[in-house]
């Protein structure tokens, strides 16, 4: 394959455009990405199953319904558009974007990474598979697509142990195991996600599993690029999950990691990225750290930015440099720019669901907005949704979140905490719930 340089300039009159492979779920992390593109000077193209509307004409050129996961009916559109716009470059902000946007910039002639390493990118057993060579690198695991497949599975991997999609994403379906009682109810639960019927992010992974060690130790992501075959790291965020279902319910940049720990994972980023051929993207690398054997190791890594804000404004704002434009710049081939001044704090902390039914209200937005140090209160649930708890569904009981920044990890936290204690969300239960009247509330 021919070396790829910059995009092509564009014809005299036109404005370049950048492809855009889905959007992020909340406009406040897509728009930060639409306007990065117009400041580096180019225009959005967006190619979503659901385009939003109201996005203004200034930052979009155009936007097509088009379902990624639906290859002939995707390439077509990439090549219309191709037909009547100068592309400069192809980016997603999606797991379910990433292979189809692989496959539009090899087929543009643009830089990005290839489809086969966005292949492994997708799915989390190719992934091992090609880094079986570096054990010191991954956890035991074993590819999982029936209950008798399972069972053996479990005695070479060990308790306790991790089943989950081959091809998740955003913490859908990620189940522990401490007895081998666990795994029979597990396995039937991801069987009912994965399967025909279930979400389509596994359309092209159907009924497909990993299991793996559980390993120990504090949770990192790694946020970065790599161009031309240089990997930057822009940092490391470190990240509190929940309990037994790992939903990620809170972040913190830049790592409060000492520089040993760090160093050790900065070496995995680098090493993972390398291995698994990526190459003109951005990364999100998450791993753990075991402060005990001074070891990091991979949990997974995705060929995109991070999303839950991470992305598109904890870097930011810590760093002074957009992490979007970045994005922006190795997709149309040129290297990214690195920060060249004293980072700030940012965090983040969402606000759960304390119970399923249906979302009545969120009070104490004017005093959480209130807090010293609180950027953003952000709310993903409109009231009237139905909230669901896992393992019936994995995201629906995060209803919201907390921006914060700070000179320090402790004041961003206190921040965090002080907000999120504001605020209070009342949910009125199902039938069988609560009786009526007495509707479940969090402080």
């Amino acid at each position: 394959m021919p070396e790829l340089g910059p995009a092509p300039a564009a014809r005299p009159g036109t404005r370049s455009v950048v492809v855009f492979v889905g959007v992020r779920k909340n406009p406040l992390e897509h728009r930060p990405a639409f306007e990065a593109a117009h400041r580096e000077g180019h225009a959005v193209v967006l190619l979503a199953a659901r385009p939003p509307a109201g996005l203004p004409a200034a930052l979009l050129a155009e936007a097509r319904a088009v379902d990624p996961h639906d290859t002939a009916a995707f390439d077509a559109a990439v090549d219309e558009i191709a037909a009547g716009h100068p592309v400069a470059g192809v980016v997603t902000w999606s797991d379910a974007g990433v292979e189809p946007a692989a496959r539009a910039a090899r087929r543009l002639g643009l830089p990005g990474i290839t489809p086969a390493a966005a292949r492994l990118a997708r799915n989390k057993y190719l992934m091992r598979r090609a880094l079986a060579d570096r054990p010191h690198l991954i956890p035991r695991y074993a590819r999982v697509r029936t209950l008798r497949d399972a069972e053996p599975a479990l005695e070479h991997v060990g308790l306790p142990a991790v089943l989950k999609p081959a091809a998740g994403s955003g913490s859908k379906g990620i189940f522990l195991l401490r007895s081998a009682g666990d795994l029979p109810p597990a396995f039937a639960e991801l069987d009912r996600l994965t399967g025909a019927d279930g979400d389509s992010i596994f359309r092209h992974d159907r009924g497909e599993l990993v299991l793996e060690e559980l390993l120990a130790g504090s949770e990192h992501s790694v946020e970065g690029f790599v161009h031309r075959g240089q990997v930057t790291v822009c940092g490391i965020t470190d990240k509190t999950t929940t309990e037994p279902f790992r939903l990620e319910l809170a972040h913190q940049h830049p790592s409060a990691l000492p520089p040993a720990a760090a160093s050790a994972v900065r070496a995995l980023a680098h090493e993972v990225v390398h291995a698994l051929g990526f190459d003109d993207c951005a990364f999100h690398l998450e791993c753990m750290y075991d402060e005990a054997l001074g070891t990091a190791r991979l949990v997974e890594v995705a060929a995109r930015a991070g999303g839950d804000f991470i992305g598109s404004h904890l870097v930011g704002l810590a760093s002074g440099i957009s992490f979007h434009e970045n994005v922006i710049r190795v997709a149309t081939g040129r290297a990214p720019r690195v920060p060249d001044r004293p980072t700030l704090h940012a965090g983040l902390r969402k606000v759960m669901a304390p119970a399923a039914g249906k979302l009545v209200r969120v009070d104490g937005l004017d005093t959480a907005l209130g807090v010293a140090g609180v950027q953003h209160v952000v709310l993903d649930r409109a009231p009237g949704t139905t909230v669901k708890l896992p393992p019936e569904h994995f995201s629906s009981s995060a209803v919201g979140a907390v921006i914060a920044t700070g000179d320090s990890t402790a004041a961003v936290a206190h921040a965090l905490r002080a907000a999120t204690d504001a605020l209070h969300v009342e949910i009125a239960p199902r039938p069988g719930g609560l009786p009526p009247g007495e509707p479940s509330t969090r402080g």
